[in-house]
């Protein structure tokens, strides 16, 4: 085993994979935050799942209730909740970031191999995408969905001349694993099986017709037993799955919004949007990458026409041009989930990676393409990384707060900047909010309720607020800019207690909102009991008659 795996390292295009990867841990690792949107609600919500029936912890069981629905959004914050039982909250991150960085490569190295071994290099092509703006977003189970599609279609590819029940239940496993990351996923994977197998089916059924058996085959091999094996055993495979799909649109509907514009949706796709988070020469990058991807379409469909040399695994191609019109008539949000635009973007990448792993390619070709997509990773990961330091600064800062705070009380954190300034007045992030639920750290750390705590106001999570405790109901606009809210009127209306407001770069004081704000800590009583250092951008304020271990 030793022998062979320094073997496989010896090989130069595998030791390079294998240190891109870990190229890619360091952004993970080198700071104590990831700068993410909802990163930190999931910290929080995790620690409240492990803690919840916690005799101490009883302010969660006042506000919180769990919800008991099998929701695809639960094997993020089970698999933190896990890890905090052995390592400390921010390592627990760091490891689960870590997984994913770690399999979306490899996933996509093992659904390329299963194409066409001969090109496991073209998975190098995955590498830009690991740092995406979803992912930034917060979105750690539906990052976590793209390893699985790789494995689920990946499997397909590999098995698909050759399922039995082994294999059925194989899938199986992987159809269930890959629902408790994200459903968007199921359907993307479901549409890339189902067409790509119908399309084998009517490649096989024309090669029939003149005599040609299809690969590994014999003339005499039943098409039907083919078909079975292709279509009908993965799909039986996906029942379960099917039973926990329709439990969910049952318990959310199907309510959906509408297509966004078709010109507004040709820009976000051609400049590859969904790679942006931080900074405006991201959006360089992202074009540079969506333009190798066309670039390399290009050319692969030159070169087959040249040699009139075309194979079965053109129907991925196919796939490829109806994720794009997916795309294009999706609604941007349905059943209570949104971003679809934002993660849809993604899937005619993919499908064109798998196709480009199912054709012939001149060696020079392959390895410019590999050179390429990995120097536009390493970029990426540069520009990541001048973000991370600058805003691990302020979340440093932000976080510093924390320390005032009792456990076993409750936060109401008022962001005014959910982007971030610095000390010139300028936005720290181009698209997403690292501080609007980064009070979630504070919330983990300390044992508290968080009550901008957004899971808790939806229905998909597995911690979710007592209905006549929603600070989102009997408080207001918690996370509007700036935030509109009545806190003084919570105690009334709910029986419960706003323990500590926490402002965040509260700058324009002559707001209307910004005024009502402070009106109400005057009103309430409310003592203003931290300034963070070096810039007090973070004012903590605690209410009247509140002792320490209340």
């Amino acid at each position: 085993m030793k022998n062979r795996l320094m073997g496989w390292f010896r090989q130069p295009e595998n030791a390079l994979f294998a240190a891109l990867i870990l190229l890619h841990l360091i952004p993970i690792w080198a700071f104590p935050y990831f700068p993410s949107q909802d990163g930190p609600a999931h910290l929080n919500n995790a620690n409240v799942l492990r803690e919840y029936n916690h005799p101490d912890r009883s302010v969660f069981r006042e506000y919180y209730v769990l919800n008991s629905n099998p929701e695809p959004n639960w094997t993020g914050h089970l698999a933190l909740a896990g890890l905090m039982f052995l390592v400390p909250l921010l390592t627990a991150e760091k490891l689960l970031l870590s997984g994913y960085v770690v399999l979306l490569p490899l996933s996509a190295r093992y659904a390329v191999r299963a194409v066409n071994p001969q090109n496991a290099g073209l998975a190098f092509l995955s590498f830009p995408f690991i740092f995406n703006y979803l992912l930034h977003m917060g979105f750690y189970n539906f990052s976590y969905s793209l390893p699985f599609f790789f494995f689920v279609v990946g499997y397909w590819a590999k098995k698909q001349e050759r399922f039995g029940w082994r294999e059925a239940l194989i899938m199986a496993l992987l159809w269930l694993a890959l629902y408790f990351t994200h459903i968007f996923s199921v359907v993307t994977a479901c549409a890339a099986i189902g067409l790509a197998a119908l399309m084998f089916t009517a490649f096989d059924l024309v090669n029939r017709l003149r005599g040609v058996p299809p690969d590994g085959e014999t003339p005499k091999t039943s098409f039907w037993r083919l078909f079975a094996s292709r279509a009908l055993v993965p799909f039986i495979a996906l029942l379960p799955t099917a039973l926990l799909v329709l439990n969910f649109l049952n318990q959310k509907g199907v309510r959906r919004g509408e297509p966004l514009p078709v010109g507004f949706q040709w820009r976000r796709l051609r400049t590859l949007e969904s790679l942006v988070s931080f900074h405006d020469y991201e959006v360089w990058l992202a074009i540079s990458v969506a333009a190798l991807f066309a670039a390399l379409t290009a050319f692969l469909l030159l070169v087959k026409v040249l040699r009139w040399e075309w194979n079965r695994w053109d129907a991925l191609l196919i796939v490829s041009a109806a994720y794009v019109y997916i795309y294009f008539i999706a609604p941007d949000w349905m059943s209570g989930g949104g971003f679809i635009s934002h993660r849809m973007i993604l899937f005619p990448y993919i499908a064109l990676l798998l196709w480009a792993a199912g054709q012939r390619w001149p060696v020079w070709s392959k390895r410019t393409a590999q050179a390429a997509a990995a120097a536009l990773a390493v970029a990426f990961l540069a520009l990541n990384m001048r973000s991370y330091a600058q805003l691990n600064e302020y979340l440093e800062e932000y976080i510093s707060a924390g320390d005032h705070v009792e456990p076993n009380t409750t936060l109401l954190p008022l962001c005014f900047s959910h982007q971030g300034r610095d000390e010139n007045d300028r936005i720290m992030a181009r698209r997403i909010g690292p501080f609007l639920h980064a009070s979630g750290i504070i919330a983990a750390k300390k044992r508290i309720v968080e009550m901008d705590n957004y899971e808790g106001n939806t229905t998909y999570f597995p911690v979710l607020f007592r209905p006549e405790k929603n600070p989102f109901t009997h408080i207001g606009a918690i996370e509007a800019q700036p935030p509109q809210v009545d806190f003084l009127s919570f105690n009334e209306k709910t029986g419960g207690t706003v323990d500590y407001v926490l402002l965040w770069q509260l700058r324009d004081l002559y707001h209307e909102n910004a005024q009502k704000i402070l009106e109400q800590l005057d009103k309430g009583g409310y003592e203003r009991i931290f300034v963070s250092e070096p810039r007090g951008a973070a004012q903590l304020y605690r209410r009247p008659g509140l002792k320490t271990g209340e």
